[in-house]
């Protein structure tokens, strides 16, 4: 009877220490070691479109290019780097890693970012997104929009 009465309360207590372990794994990541890297545009077959943004926006005018990139679940989004060249606009969204031996849920998340692009002139806009694959080689999404005067 004793037997039954400890292996309840063990399970419960190894069920608390995994929980514990997962939610110190996924430190700060401000934390020394964390890396700031180019983040995965790829979307492992979610369906989710890693762009979004309006077909048509104003000379002028601010829109919202929403980018969502893929990592793990200690993955944090850390903005984006946009360079605007006529009616050519470049995004790099970034993501902060943890460092090395953090110990994370192995689960894709998907996080969305949005990044303010503004065009100076009428045309046709192309908005460029570099990011990454899963396996670290570099991909480049490109969406067109109508900018109107």
């Amino acid at each position: 009877m004793t037997i039954q009465l400890l292996f309840p309360l063990a399970r419960a207590y190894v069920l608390a220490v995994l929980l514990a372990s997962a939610a110190l794994g996924c430190r700060s990541p401000a934390e020394p070691g964390s890396r700031r890297v180019v983040a995965v545009l790829e979307n492992g077959g979610t369906g989710i479109a890693p762009v979004v943004m309006p077909d048509t926006v104003y000379v002028g005018v601010p829109f919202l290019a929403t980018v969502t990139t893929f990592g793990g679940a200690c993955d944090h989004p850390d903005g984006s780097d946009v360079l605007t060249r006529g009616l050519f606009a470049d995004v790099t969204p970034y993501v902060v890693l943890p460092p090395p031996e953090t110990i994370c849920i192995a689960v894709l998340r998907a996080s969305p970012q949005s990044t303010e692009v503004t065009f100076a002139a009428p045309g046709t806009g192309v908005v460029r997104v570099h990011g990454r694959r899963f396996d670290g080689s570099a991909v480049t999404l490109q969406g067109v929009v109508v900018v109107r005067p």
